[in-house]
């Protein structure tokens, strides 16, 4: 537990702690139950049965079996699942590749969450806790480095590779790819339908502006009755998946 009087120092002790167990304990990339070079993308996870698919299953169980951070971990595989979703519908209207764009956006957290396990378990050797801002800072420091090698040693498709690695810069350049601007949509599409209460009003027809995409034709895809199904399904089958029967933290 960290001193509640001193929260300054105590969160600095515990970010020297965290970092001095990352260093120890190298990252390890959990192996991936998918061969992504014959992953059927577009009928996986642009079909009614995402929620139930057994590869997939396992894959989330895999990134989400942590010590500590469960909670946050199976949120990030929730937004990762219904950004692909929303990726295998928004691609063609974009002119983009529906299967290149669905597994990049299946992927585009998987940085964030290989640092977050790591974090997870050199808290829990040391006996902290990290602050928001440190686990931030972190996931940052070490997010980029683990997604490289996870799809290297899963041998992803190098268009799909690419773009799960480059989205984020599309608000430097608007133009960018379109594989790279469905997942940047999608996934604004996707934290809209997760936590709207948390979505800036207006933030998905800018976007949509931004890129290109006539906002009609953006409406259209995020306003289907199926997405609130999907997110029920999802959730329910995520949130009872307790790995090898660990209790949910």
């Amino acid at each position: 537990m960290l001193n509640q009087l001193e929260p300054v120092a105590g969160e600095l002790e515990a970010r020297r702690a965290v970092a001095q167990g990352l260093r120890v304990n190298s990252f390890e990339v959990p192996p991936s139950p998918i061969e992504w070079a014959e992953f059927d993308a577009v009928a996986v996870l642009g079909g009614p049965e995402l929620a139930r698919d057994p590869a997939l299953a396992a894959l989330g169980q895999r990134l989400c079996e942590a010590p500590a951070r469960t909670s946050e971990l199976r949120a990030l595989w929730q937004e990762c699942l219904v950004t692909a979703a929303f990726a295998v519908r928004l691609a063609p209207r974009l002119g983009g590749d529906a299967r290149t764009s669905a597994i990049a956006a299946l992927l585009h957290r998987l940085g964030d969450m290989l640092a977050l396990h790591a974090i997870g378990a050199a808290e829990q050797a040391a006996r902290v806790h990290l602050d928001g801002p440190s686990k931030h800072e972190m996931c940052a420091l070490h997010g980029g480095a683990l997604l490289e090698r996870a799809l290297r040693a899963w041998r992803v498709p190098a268009r799909a590779a690419t773009t799960a690695a480059e989205w984020r810069r599309l608000h430097e350049f608007p133009t960018a790819a379109a594989d790279a601007a469905t997942v940047y949509l999608a996934r604004l599409m996707s934290l809209e339908l997760i936590s709207p209460q948390y979505c800036v009003p207006g933030v998905v027809e800018h976007a949509a502006t931004e890129i290109g995409l006539d906002v009609r034709v953006a409406d259209e895809v995020r306003q289907d009755a199926a997405w609130s199904s999907l997110l029920r399904s999802l959730d329910t089958t995520i949130r009872s998946a307790a790995p090898h029967g660990r209790p949910q933290t």
